[in-house]
């Protein structure tokens, strides 16, 4: 009799039994039906007699060896059993030994998921600005480049006049790598040209020998640069306006050139030019406007000057009989004068990178 006992104490605990009912409130209970009512069923479990309400039931597995057998992850352990239910990235698995397994497997995927390295932070500012400008400008003003005085009131040779006079034209590119917001370094390249006339009637008091002037200037730029935001807002993506002083120094390649044509006293024509390579310096007050985050307006007033008081070749070419004329012509040519310079205002663009 204790034997018969024995056997069926072990039948009822057997590790695997045919029947699987999931209920509602996600318990999962393993066992065998004794008996089927119309609202209810009687189900034999590891735990006893139960009577489980068929309105709590969702479903109902008659045979839990159709289930695929598998290999379940649990913590650091690995255990063999089906999957029994799953909802909302809950997994309910049941093992072969009648115990259940949840398993959420949301988490557990970002678990798995391989954590990235952190990225090192950026400098501030660093996405909002550019940190190479480039700008490229022209401009238009007075020089005063040296060319012969129309004024014959002294009744000689008139010397050279620097007044200021319109006809400069010019274009400069800058390039500036930004330290900070307020500071920039780079460099600059500039041309500035200048042409005037000049009409010196002779007789009546004034010059024996009347001409018409035609007088040119250029003056090649390069070299070091330096820009300074008064608004702090050097490079900003995010800033719409900017006010810079840029201030450049370097070396200048200075060519002139003067032709006369004679229309009194004398027929014929002369020329006279020369060449200078000396320092120079320009400077400019800009204000920029952007148009996007990296391209901007770029208008403002420039200042220039090439350091040098004399250019022109003392020899006067021509080919006309000029007597003391040519002699006090090319002692004007000879004369020392003041450095040039060109006052202009200018109208640009810059990009950044």
């Amino acid at each position: 009799m204790r034997a018969v006992l024995i056997a069926l104490v072990f039948m009822l605990s057997a590790p695997v039994f045919a029947t699987v009912i999931v209920q509602k409130n996600g318990d999962v209970i393993s066992g065998r039906i004794l008996e089927e009512k119309a609202d209810k069923y009687v189900f034999q479990s590891p735990y006893g007699k139960l009577q489980i309400a068929k309105a709590n039931v969702a479903k109902l597995i008659l045979d839990e060896k159709t289930l695929e057998l598998k290999n379940v992850t649990v913590g650091d352990k690995t255990v063999k059993a089906r999957l029994v239910d799953q909802n909302n990235n809950t997994s309910v698995y049941l093992t072969e030994d009648g115990r259940t397994i949840r398993k959420d497997e949301k988490k557990e995927d970002a678990e798995k998921k391989p954590v990235e390295p952190e990225k090192p932070a950026q400098p501030a500012g660093k996405a909002a600005r550019d940190w190479l400008l480039v700008s490229l400008s022209g401009s238009y003003g007075l020089g005063s480049f040296q060319q012969v005085s129309s004024d014959a009131s002294t009744g000689g040779m008139p010397p050279f006049s620097q007044a200021l006079r319109t006809g400069s034209l010019g274009v400069q590119v800058n390039a500036h790598y930004v330290l900070f917001s307020y500071l920039g370094v780079g460099v600059a390249g500039a041309f500035q040209s200048w042409s005037n006339k000049a009409s010196l009637p002779g007789g009546n008091g004034g010059p024996p020998i009347g001409y018409d002037t035609s007088t040119s200037n250029m003056s090649f730029f390069g070299g070091g640069a330096i820009a300074f935001s008064f608004l702090g807002n050097l490079g900003s993506r995010g800033a719409a306006h900017d006010l810079r002083l840029e201030v450049q120094g370097g070396i200048s390649m200075n060519r002139a050139n003067m032709d006369l044509t004679f229309t009194s006293g004398v027929s014929g024509t002369a020329a006279a030019s020369g060449r200078n390579n000396t320092a120079a310096l320009q400077a400019q007050l800009a204000y920029y406007y952007s148009f996007t985050e990296s391209f901007r307006l770029r208008l403002g007033f420039g200042y220039y000057r090439a350091f040098y008081s004399q250019i022109y070749d003392p020899g006067l070419q021509t080919n006309a009989a000029l007597g003391s004329f040519k002699t006090d012509f090319e002692k004007n040519l000879g004369s020392t004068a003041s450095n040039p310079q060109v006052l202009s205002v200018l109208i640009g663009a810059e990009i950044g990178f």
